[in-house]
């Protein structure tokens, strides 16, 4: 179980409100809609205010654009993303498909970067964005590169929540589909998260770090597409880790 910190994520709550609500708004608005003590929401909103992240005008709040200096310098030193980003672009601009950066954290998978294909129907996917390490393309190509005793001991301390009709239902589903992307050399899992969507993924060691690049798209577009795609991911994720 994760050691959250409840202030931490109120924190995250905030910025989360504001991205929803897009306009400044009350204590009381806030505090009732995140369902906060008001008294905590005050001060939690007042040290974003003494810190420079927040501000009050009229009663009301609204955060201010340090988020968005910090996020730039933040993201400008990820580097891991930025080496791994033109692989991405070439994988974007070769297949037209919303195309994702991954990797492991604890029992999840983690996006590091995301280019949404630019089509009125596509996978919607978005950085930072976590998803269960039993479905989907992007935890088998991560969870191959492990070792066969480590593999085995993620896979059954994971819970199975079933999502759709064919989400793995338990470890040795889930070691099997694995091992056989490994002999295929590339990834895919079929409306295991989503109904009606298809992921792949291959998988590549950078710097040290286990990452998966990943193509999702809805299953009417690309089902005849899959070995195509899965070829693709698997001579990009090469070139990606033969070129460090």
């Amino acid at each position: 179980m994760l050691n959250e910190v409840k202030s931490a994520r109120r924190v995250l709550d905030i910025l989360r409100f504001f991205t929803e609500e897009r306009t400044p708004a009350s204590l009381a608005r806030i505090s009732t809609a995140l369902e906060f003590p008001k008294s905590s929401c005050l001060s939690l909103l007042e040290t974003l205010a003494a810190e420079g992240y927040a501000y009050q005008t009229n009663g009301r709040y609204y955060l201010t654009g340090r988020w968005l200096r910090d996020a730039r310098v933040i993201a400008d030193n990820d580097h891991l993303a930025a080496r791994c980003r033109p692989f991405l672009e070439k994988l974007h601009r070769e297949l037209n498909e919303t195309t994702i950066l991954a990797t492991l954290a604890r029992n999840s998978v983690t996006y590091l970067d995301v280019i949404e294909a630019d089509r009125v129907l596509r996978f919607s996917a978005h950085v930072g964005q976590h998803k269960p390490l039993h479905v989907g393309a992007s935890s088998r190509a991560l969870l191959a590169l492990l070792p066969g005793p480590q593999l085995e001991k993620r896979a059954r301390a994971l819970k199975y929540e079933r999502f759709t009709d064919t989400t793995p239902a338990s470890a040795n589903a889930l070691i099997a589909l694995v091992a056989a992307g490994r002999r295929r050399g590339w990834h895919v899992g079929s409306g295991e998260y989503q109904p009606d969507t298809v992921s792949i993924a291959a998988s590549a060691i950078v710097d040290g770090e286990p990452v998966a690049l990943v193509i999702g798209a809805p299953t009417s577009r690309v089902k005849s597409l899959i070995p195509k795609f899965g070829a693709a991911l698997a001579r990009i994720a090469a070139e990606l880790a033969d070129g460090q």
